[in-house]
Formats: C-alpha cells, structure tokens, sequence
C-alpha cells in the first residue's frame, strides 16, 4: 500500500485494518499544522473524495486501497483557483438569474426555486471569494481603488440578497424575478470586471 501527499511519498507508524481514512487524514492534518495548508482532496485508487465528507470517508479503512494520495492547499491557493474559475462561475450565476426569472413569469414556481437555490449558493460563493480576496492578493488590494470597488459590491450583494428574502417571504414571484433579471446582472458583471482587475493588478 502506498500513501502519497502531493505526490510524495508518506510513512506513516500504526496503520491496521481497523484504521479509517478519516483517522489518517487526522494525523496528516497534524502534521500540517504551521504550515498554513489543509488536505483538500483524498484520492483512493483513482476515486476522489472532498476532505470535507467527514460522514463518507470515517467508514473507510485505509488498508483496503492500494494507494491513496491527500492533496493539500492553502487558503491563498483556494481564492486563487476561485478567482481563476471566477469568469465562468458569473456567467453561470448570469444565466440561472435569467432562467428562474423566465419560469417565475410564467408560473413555474417549483421548478423556478429549485433553480434559485443554486443561485443563492452562486452568490455566496461570489461573497466568500470577494471576501477573502485580500488573503490571496493583498499587494493587489493595496489599490484603494480596488479596495473600495471590493467592499461597494460586498454591500450591494448583502442589500440585494436581503430584498431577494423580503420578496420570496412574501411570494411575490414577479418580484422575484424582477430583482434577478434588472438587478443582479449589473452587479455580476461589475463583479466581473473586478475580478478581472484584480487578477491583472
């Protein structure tokens, strides 16, 4: 059995066959303390899991892979990706705001929130990775232009979501779909023109 972190190989004392993968990645994550990096995908004979499915991987008993490889990141190089898929995660978010509005209008309102639920969870996303932008690009923030830009579209995203609520409260879906079709287009492609600079700064 081989047990690789980033591609190197790792030994590791006290391994039996009642050890669980989640108890492995314990003491990998132990290890890394300091370092700023956290195991972010476990790869088990070539099946990937997320670190985070604590449920699924405390089942699994690391002698019953041959290989298994821990891939790590800092926060730095989670924003970073982040950024870097930022184009195509606004596009996305662009178009589902387009297609709830459009089922909303015509009375589709199941189909319409199933959608929206993707979208509020798009617009989180948006919010965590605008702010945590500074932890990956601190120097390129130092721009106060870019720093103002960032905490102004913060805002309007935080009042947006919060008439979004006070509509969906009320089941105004007109509204609703108001909201997601005249409004929340500029903000993503203010969003996007942010990123944009912030990646060139």
């Amino acid at each position: 059995m081989e047990i690789l972190l980033n591609d190197n190989r790792l030994d590791i004392e006290g391994i039996n066959p009642e050890v669980t993968v989640l108890e492995l990645l314990t003491t990998v994550e132990e290890s890394l303390k300091g370092t700023q990096a956290t195991v972010i995908e476990i790869i088990l004979d070539e099946k990937s899991y997320s670190a985070d499915d604590m449920s699924e991987i405390s089942t699994l008993k690391v002698m019953a892979y041959q290989k298994i490889e821990l891939f790590t990141a800092t926060a730095q190089d989670m924003v970073r990706a982040a950024f870097a898929d930022g184009e195509a995660g606004l596009q996305h978010l662009e178009e589902l705001a387009v297609e709830v509005a459009s089922e909303l209008r015509i009375g589709k309102v199941k189909e319409g929130m199933d959608r929206y639920l993707e979208f509020v969870d798009g617009i989180e996303w948006l919010v965590t990775m605008l702010k945590n932008a500074d932890l990956a690009f601190a120097s390129n923030m130092a721009e106060s232009s870019l720093e103002s830009d960032r905490q102004s579209l913060v805002q309007r995203l935080g009042e947006q979501m919060n008439q979004v609520q006070i509509v969906q409260e009320a089941q105004d879906w007109v509204g609703l779909a108001d909201i997601l079709e005249y409004e929340f287009p500029e903000i993503l492609q203010d969003s996007r023109g942010l990123i944009k600079s912030i990646l060139v700064a």
